[in-house]
């Protein structure tokens, strides 16, 4: 049987959850049953050669953004390729390619439509407009955990029964603990140091505000203690000027994007994340699968994979003082820590790896081409896997 055509649409291809997730979704599919090909409508993003590298074919889409006035031969353009190339299934990831991804499917006439949801996001305005157009014109919305689906319910009027939840999924084979060995002292660090990390940008719904003032109030009693953040983080006059009156300047370490998390993970002995809002994290699944126990802000999806007392501790969103409480409560009992970064790998192994996000959005492509295919509605499809 010849090979469905797969075009996922993404608006820039920068490291992210997201892209990351495509990342997996491009190395694992199966590529005797799908042809995947990515189209960057932007032609911008650090993983773009990694795409490249997994065999993709990559397409640049050209879009300078929706006001421009190119902005519709582009679309014309990613019409005319779906349309000549055959594609099969288009997939949209993020609100600007589920808007465009959308509208030039459409108007290509291809079979299964789908765009996503990764995280709980209020829209307004033209992106309110956006975010429902382009739900209305999907056969499928899928979302990364529970929690998005109900959120995309509530706040943007998407039916539950169009939805359907594929849940995060990491490389549990090179997300697994590493013998041991000088992680700490290849970041700078003391070989004894107590490390807190984490793995995050700076944004402002990322929460980096309350992890250093939560950091502030952990090392003023502990000394032995460390913060290390991977990610692309920067700090504005005012974090400066709390990090240096706190003392913090040669205890926090801002490691830039790195391309060796896995051995960034085996320094630290806890992880927070102490975002604002989140879908569901793949940073979390890496740091759990690495069997380190986790701090983290009860948002979005977070408390579908970390389970409180179990796997690590769940605190409130924007609230440095529960944040610092949450990171004590591990700090003070390290054995405990231990077996919450031992039982949250089992998790991540038995329910978020990799291969199974895969293979659930294979039989999704499957089962809604088999009833298009038939002149069923795609609902008839969705009640298969809902």
């Amino acid at each position: 049987m010849a090979r469905r055509r797969v075009l996922y649409t993404v608006n820039r291809m920068d490291v992210g959850g997201s892209q990351t997730h495509l990342i997996q979704v491009l190395r694992l599919l199966d590529r005797e049953r799908f042809e995947p090909i990515l189209c960057c409508l932007t032609g911008k993003g650090a993983l773009l050669d990694v795409a490249r590298a997994t065999g993709t074919t990559v397409l640049a889409g050209g879009l300078e953004g929706l006001k421009s006035p190119r902005a519709l031969a582009a679309l014309a353009r990613l019409r005319g390729f779906m349309r000549r190339e055959r594609i099969d299934v288009v997939h949209n990831y993020l609100l600007r390619a589920n808007v465009v991804g959308t509208l030039a499917a459409r108007a290509a006439g291809v079979p299964v439509v789908l765009t996503s949801k990764r995280g709980c996001h209020e829209r307004a305005g033209w992106e309110m407009i956006g975010a429902r157009l382009s739900n209305r014109l999907a056969d499928c919305v899928t979302a990364n955990a529970e929690a998005v689906r109900e959120f995309v319910h509530d706040h943007e009027g998407c039916p539950r029964e169009k939805m359907v939840v594929i849940p995060s999924g990491i490389d549990t084979e090179r997300f697994a603990p590493l013998a041991p060995g000088d992680y700490k002292a290849r970041l700078g660090l003391p070989a004894d140091a107590v490390v807190v990390g984490s793995l995050t940008r700076m944004r402002v719904r990322k929460g980096v505000e309350e992890l250093l003032r939560a950091m502030t109030q952990i090392c003023a009693v502990r000394p032995d203690v460390h913060l290390v953040v991977a990610g692309e983080v920067e700090l504005d006059d005012e974090l400066q000027t709390l990090v240096a009156s706190a003392g913090l300047g040669d205890r926090l370490h801002l490691l830039g994007r790195r391309s060796d998390v896995p051995e960034v993970l085996s320094a630290m002995d806890v992880f927070v994340l102490s975002s604002h809002d989140e879908g569901m994290s793949n940073a979390i699944l890496e740091a759990m699968a690495m069997e380190k126990p986790v701090v983290a802000t009860d948002v979005g999806g977070t408390g579908e994979i970390v389970s409180e007392g179990v796997t690590g501790h769940l605190v409130p969103a924007r609230d440095a003082d529960a944040l610092a409480r949450g990171i004590g409560r591990v700090l003070e009992d390290r054995e405990r820590g231990r077996a919450m970064g031992i039982r949250g790998r089992e998790v991540v192994v038995d329910r978020f790896s990799a291969r199974a996000m895969v293979r659930q959005m294979e039989a999704l492509y499957t089962q809604l081409l088999t009833v298009r295919a038939a002149g069923q509605p795609a609902t008839a499809a969705l009640s298969m896997v809902s």
